[in-house]
């Protein structure tokens, strides 16, 4: 039995469930494996700081 050598990430996210497909982890090689995508911020909302 031979083993293949890379899954396609297209096969890898068909096994993720529906609602994480979308927003789901994505592999990143260079920073080590699977990571969720860092929130970006939004114009014109506080940082959330106090003064």
């Amino acid at each position: 039995m031979a083993f293949r050598k890379t899954i396609s990430q297209d096969e890898l996210r068909e096994k993720l469930p529906e609602r994480e497909r979308a927003t789901g982890p994505t592999y990143q090689a260079s920073r080590g494996g699977w990571l969720q995508e860092p929130t970006k911020p939004v114009p014109g909302t506080p940082k959330g700081g106090t003064r």
